[in-house]
């Protein structure tokens, strides 16, 4: 009994191991009952693990779980081989070859509807190569072949194609995550067509650098120009502001010298008007001491001596050169008979007292 134990525990940890199936950490299972109540596909995955496996009772298939690549690359290398990468006709009906990576996995818990959709194994990988050949030829398809030169058009048409096969991929329980695209071929001929229309278009975008060029050079040139005029223009306005200053200034230094003048004049006027009016004041002033003297003169004609006055005009008219006068016998002091003596007439002597009388009644009175 003790030697029958050890082996009924290898026979039932072999039955039991035999009866198990093991789905590794990289790996989904998928489980089919093949007979009984529960007969057909288990709908959900299994993680990794071990799991109940009655052969024939249960059937296990096992899919990938990490990322996968699938790449649509190469070139014809012999007759008749096909190429791998996608096949595109452009909008104007030109051949393109696309070589692009996509890159997928299967989505959670959809292991079992890609096993019913795709059947086991591999097959999947067709579903992915078909849709991604389906879905480039749709949304690549609507650009013309030079946009393909174009990366912002290339990269839209790329976008929109990966919006399309993640919305196919899924409904088939892959997830798609991500479609690039690392190059695009075209035919040979239509190679050498593009270059040469490159360069056609290159000549064409040189020659509108050039004139650009050449017509910013023209602006400079204008601007240049223009900044000489109106340096030209400021200083022939400077000057004509200077001269315009300095003629206002001179009419001024003319008027104020003309306003000068002018007061000078006046002041000299005023001065002379002053002198005329202080010499008339004074020829008035000497006339009435003339006209006082010829007056006190007339008094003192009038009065007594005035005989001795008119002998001594009488005198000053015969303009004698040497007169002597006897100390007797003459009445001295009479002057009429003075100017006899001397030799005067008497015609001579009435007429002088006659001249003396007048010019006493003629004297005006002293204010």
């Amino acid at each position: 009994m003790t030697r029958l134990f050890p082996v009924l525990t290898s026979v039932f940890i072999m039955l039991l191991v035999s009866g198990c199936t093991q789905i590794n950490p990289d790996e989904i299972g998928v489980r089919t009952v093949n007979f009984g109540p529960g007969k057909g596909l288990v709908q959900k995955d299994y993680d990794p693990g071990f799991h109940r496996y009655l052969w024939p009772l249960d059937t296990w298939h096992r899919f990938p779980s990490t990322i996968q690549q699938m790449s649509f690359s190469g070139t014809q290398t012999r007759a008749g081989q096909r190429p791998t990468a996608l096949e595109v006709t452009s909008a104007d009906g030109d051949r393109v070859a696309v070589h692009a990576e996509a890159f997928f996995r299967i989505g959670d818990n959809a292991a079992h509807k890609v096993l019913q959709d795709s059947g086991p194994g591999d097959r999947y990988l067709a579903v992915v190569r078909n849709l991604s050949q389906d879905v480039a030829r749709v949304a690549l398809g609507r650009l013309r072949t030079e946009d393909f030169y174009q990366e912002q058009a290339r990269e839209q048409a790329r976008e929109q194609g990966v919006e399309i096969l993640r919305e196919r991929l899924d409904q088939r329980g892959i997830e798609l995550v991500d479609l690039s695209i690392s190059k695009v071929e075209f035919d040979p001929m239509y190679e050498g067509l593009i270059k040469e229309k490159k360069l056609a278009d290159q000549t064409v975008e040189l020659e509108k650098a050039k004139a650009r060029a050449a017509e910013e050079k023209g602006k400079v040139e204008n601007i240049r120009a223009e900044s000489a005029a109106k340096v030209q223009k400021v200083a022939r306005e400077t000057e004509a502001e200077l001269t315009r200053i300095n003629t206002e200034t001179q009419m001024q230094v003319a008027a104020l010298q003309a306003e000068a003048n002018k007061y000078a004049r006046q002041v000299k006027a005023d001065a002379d008007l002053y002198f005329a009016e202080k010499q008339a004041a004074g020829q008035k002033l000497i006339a009435r001491a003339e006209a006082e003297g010829t007056r006190a003169r007339n008094d003192a004609l009038s009065g007594e001596g005035s005989e001795n006055l008119v002998a001594m005009e009488a005198l000053k008219k015969l303009n004698l050169v040497d007169v002597t006068f006897p100390s007797l016998g003459f009445e001295w002091f009479n002057p009429v008979n003075m100017a006899l003596r001397v030799g005067a007439s008497h015609g001579e002597v009435d007429s002088t007292l006659s001249a003396d009388t007048v010019a006493g009644k003629n004297e005006p009175d002293a204010e």
